[in-house]
């Protein structure tokens, strides 16, 4: 019996040569891809024979690939029972409501266990924020305020705990110059957050093609966004420390 599945999906991804090798694996080989379609930023496009073709392609970022789409057919007339028929496309695309999409046919039993691979092979392209890089504005907002809205209710009641005043109507006991140091965290943290929602998708792209130039572009981003974690994680450290030792200082 001959079935047809299909997935559409938007996550975060970040593809080198290396994955796209794998897919042309999973697919059949070189043997069987039967093409390699680029798609650039500037609306022109590339044909290949396959994905080793890739190394040839600039990416350069004034003109940055936008999607790859990988096809895959048996030769006309030729069955083997290690390679039985089947068709399937697969493409990755940047700033498309779907990043993530394939389209496979063939029996039942294998295109099973090929979705089953292409799901794993999409799952191991995700980056550590892959769901921050995917979620829409008004999600990332409302994510990133309450972050640092919980994290403001958690400096005052640990400052008001140490300072043996849990009683929140009345307000912290402690001078209010010792709450500067605290204040300085929390409008870091505040800044920080602003930093990401205003260039989130520079910072946290929902799509990364780390081929060409792509890969030195793609070095890049990850060391500016390593700094900016670390700011973050060092404007915690600071509020919270200025919370437990600024009741001291009074």
């Amino acid at each position: 019996m001959h079935v047809s599945k299909s997935n559409n999906c938007r996550v975060g991804f970040r593809i080198d040569s290396w994955d796209l090798e794998r897919l042309a694996g999973l697919l059949g080989g070189d043997e069987l891809v039967t093409g390699v379609t680029v798609e650039m930023g500037d609306g022109s496009s590339y044909q290949l024979e396959d994905v080793g073709e890739l190394q040839g392609v600039k990416n350069a970022p004034a003109r940055p690939i936008q999607a790859i789409t990988v096809e895959s057919a048996p030769p006309a007339f030729v069955f083997r029972e290690d390679n039985p028929p089947r068709l399937a496309l697969v493409t990755v695309r940047d700033g498309a409501s779907d990043t993530v999409r394939y389209h496979v046919s063939g029996p039942l039993r294998t295109v099973d266990s090929l979705t089953r691979e292409l799901d794993e092979w999409v799952t191991s392209l995700r980056p550590w924020y892959s769901s921050l890089a995917a979620m829409d504005r008004a999600g990332f907002f409302l994510w990133s305020t309450a972050i640092v809205g919980a994290m403001s209710a958690l400096v005052l009641v640990l400052s008001l705990s140490v300072a043996g005043s849990i009683n929140v109507f009345a307000g912290p006991t402690a001078e209010p110059f010792t709450w500067l140091p605290t204040a300085g965290g929390l409008l870091a943290m505040a800044g920080i957050s602003a930093i990401l929602n205003l260039r989130r998708h520079r910072l946290l792209p929902v799509a990364q093609f780390r081929i060409g130039q792509g890969a030195e572009s793609s070095d890049r981003l990850d060391r500016g966004r390593t700094r900016l974690l670390r700011a973050g994680v060092a404007a915690v450290v600071l509020t919270l420390g200025a919370s437990i030792f600024g009741v001291f200082l009074v």
